[in-house]
Order: C-alpha cells, then sequence, then structure tokens
C-alpha cells in the first residue's frame, strides 16, 4: 500500500488521471442520455400511434353501426390521422389506413345525407366498398395490434 502513496506524480499526471475520470463519468452519462431518449422517443411514439388508433377505432364503429348510411362529416374527422400515420407506421401500413380512409369516404359520398342513392351504378359501387372496407379494418386493425404487441402493450380488451 505505500507504493501508492510513494509514487511521485508530477501535475500532469494528475491532471490527466482527473481527466480519465471525467471522461469516463462523461461516457456514462452520455450512455444514460442516449437509452433516456430512446425511451422518450418509444414514449411520443406510442403517443401518436394510440391517437390514430383511437381515431380508427371510432370511425370502424361508426362505418359497423351506419354502414351504408355513413356520414361524411364523421367519416372526415379521420383525415388529419390518415395524414399523420405516415409519420409513426411504416409506408406499407400508412397506405392501408389512406386506403380504409378513401374507401370509408366514398361510401359516406355515394349515400348523401338526405337518405338517397345519388347514382346510377351506386349500389354496386358501395357492396364493392363495403367488402374492401370490412377487408381493411380487419387487416390494419390486425397490424397496429401486432405493433402494439411488438411493443410490449396490449389491450386490456379485445375490438371487434
Amino acid at each position: 500500500m505505500n507504493w501508492v502513496f510513494d509514487m511521485n506524480l508530477s501535475a500532469s499526471d494528475i491532471i490527466a488521471i482527473f481527466a480519465l475520470l471525467v471522461a469516463g463519468l462523461a461516457a456514462l452519462y452520455a450512455r444514460w442520455s442516449s437509452m433516456e431518449a430512446k425511451k422518450a422517443n418509444q414514449i411520443s411514439l406510442i403517443s401518436g400511434r394510440k391517437e390514430i388508433y383511437i381515431a380508427f377505432i371510432d370511425l370502424k364503429m361508426h362505418m359497423l353501426q351506419n354502414q351504408q348510411s355513413a356520414q361524411l362529416a364523421e367519416v372526415s374527422k379521420f383525415h388529419y390521422h390518415t395524414i399523420t400515420s405516415r409519420l409513426f407506421f411504416k409506408s406499407s401500413l400508412a397506405k392501408d389506413i389512406q386506403d380504409y380512409y378513401d374507401t370509408c369516404f366514398w361510401i359516406a359520398d355515394i349515400y348523401r345525407s338526405d337518405g338517397r342513392i345519388t347514382l346510377q351504378n351506386s349500389r354496386e359501387d358501395q357492396e364493392k366498398y363495403l367488402k374492401a372496407e370490412k377487408d381493411l379494418s380487419s387487416k390494419i386493425d390486425r397490424k397496429i395490434l401486432k405493433i402494439f404487441k411488438d411493443m410490449n402493450i396490449e389491450p386490456k380488451c379485445k375490438i371487434i
């Protein structure tokens, strides 16, 4: 133990040792900051994805309840979420969400608020869009729930 105290260190050696300790602490702090930044990004992603998913479920429930008589005002509420989905999801899922919105929009457009079918071939078009809406809604629901599951977030209840 005496050899530690017997060492003749110059001022530059002491400064170098002190600088090494400071650099080690800085590296530890940088690593901790990086991990916290990743957590913050995950929270931000979760928040944005959750908002889009809730809006998707609202539109899905509206379509389920009203089917052919969907209202343009209700469907149009999802437009903003369609745009922001490109920021929070992969391009394939964002495209599915855009297609779902477009499909719902056309269903609502075919059936105007006065309750009448407006076009001659609208019934066939509407049936085609209703089938596409049902297929897309289940596809999107599965994909988003898988993303949440991969992030270790699972909903407490199952939505139709």
